[in-house]
C-alpha cells in the first residue's frame, strides 16, 4: 500500500513518530480519506511507506483503539468505527466533553429548557422521590453538527442551591458540580431501555416519530452517597450502538 494521502512524517521535529502518525491517522478517519467501515493499513505497509518501526505503528493503533476511532478484530485487521458510535462510553461516567474530547470531534450544546419542578414528581428507580425543588435541565448536544443526544437532568436544589444561575450551554454540569459545590461523582446506576420517539424527540434529533430510540437513564451518587443527579438521555436508535467488554468472575 502506497503512503495515505496528506500524511506525512518529519522525524526531525520533537514530537514523536507515533504522535505524529496518530494525528495524520485521526485525520484521514476525519475527513473520509479513510471511511468508515474501511480496513486499516497494516503494520507492515505503514512501516513500508515511511519507514518507521513497528512498535511505533503499534502505539499509533493503539491510541486510536482507546479513543474509539478504530477496532482491531483478531485475525482480520483494523478497522474504522463510525464517528458518531457512543458505545464505548456506556461504561464510563464521563461528560460530554471529555467524550467528545477522546473522541476528536467539534461539538455544541444548546439548552433548550430550563424550569423548578416539584420533586414530588421525579421518581429514582426505586419509587423514591426527590426531597423539595429539583431543577430540570433539557439540553441538545451536537458532534461534527449533527445531532447528537438530547438530555435532560433533574438536580435537587437541597443539595445545590442556586443552580439556577449558571449558564449550562456553556458550562458543564458536572464540572459545575465539582468545582462550586464540592460534589465528586463516586457512581452512578445505568439503565437502556428502547422507546419510540414521541414529537418532541422525534424534532430534536431529526429522526421520524415513532422511530426507534435508545435511552440511557444514570441515577448518580456523590461521594456520600447522596443521589444527586437522575439524567435521561435519549440517542437515534438507528445509528447508535452500545458495546460492553465483560469479564468471567
Amino acid at each position: 500500500m502506497s503512503a495515505i494521502k496528506g500524511l506525512r512524517l518529519d522525524k526531525g521535529i520533537p514530537m514523536p513518530l507515533y504522535e505524529q502518525l496518530r494525528q495524520g491517522l485521526l485525520s484521514a478517519i476525519m475527513d473520509g480519506t479513510l471511511p468508515a467501515g474501511s480496513k486499516m493499513p497494516t503494520e507492515e505497509e505503514l512501516c513500508a511507506a515511511y519507514g518507521i518501526s513497528r512498535p511505533v505503528v503499534r502505539q499509533a493503533y493503539n491510541a486510536l483503539i482507546e479513543s474509539g476511532h478504530v477496532e482491531r478484530k483478531r485475525g482480520v485487521g483494523t478497522f474504522v468505527l463510525a464517528s458518531n458510535s457512543r458505545g464505548r462510553f456506556i461504561d464510563k461516567q464521563y461528560s460530554f466533553e471529555k467524550e467528545m474530547s477522546i473522541l476528536g470531534l467539534p461539538h455544541e450544546t444548546r439548552l433548550v429548557r430550563e424550569e423548578w419542578l416539584d420533586g414530588a414528581e421525579v421518581f429514582f428507580k426505586d419509587q423514591t422521590p426527590y426531597a423539595g425543588r429539583v431543577r430540570h435541565i433539557v439540553r441538545m448536544r451536537y458532534a461534527a453538527e449533527k445531532p447528537f443526544v438530547l438530555v435532560e437532568n433533574y438536580v435537587p436544589e437541597s443539595v445545590f442551591p442556586g443552580i439556577d444561575t449558571y449558564d449550562f450551554a456553556v458550562r458543564s454540569l458536572y464540572n459545575v458540580m465539582e468545582t462550586e459545590y464540592g460534589v465528586h461523582i463516586a457512581r452512578s446506576h445505568r439503565r437502556l431501555a428502547a422507546i419510540l420517539a414521541d414529537e418532541r424527540i422525534a424534532a430534536a434529533l431529526g429522526i421520524e416519530q415513532n422511530a426507534p430510540v435508545m435511552m440511557v437513564e444514570n441515577l448518580v451518587y456523590d461521594q456520600y452517597e447522596r443521589a444527586v443527579d437522575l439524567s435521561r438521555e435519549y440517542l437515534d436508535g438507528a445509528t447508535k450502538t452500545f458495546e460492553f467488554q465483560v469479564f468471567n468472575s
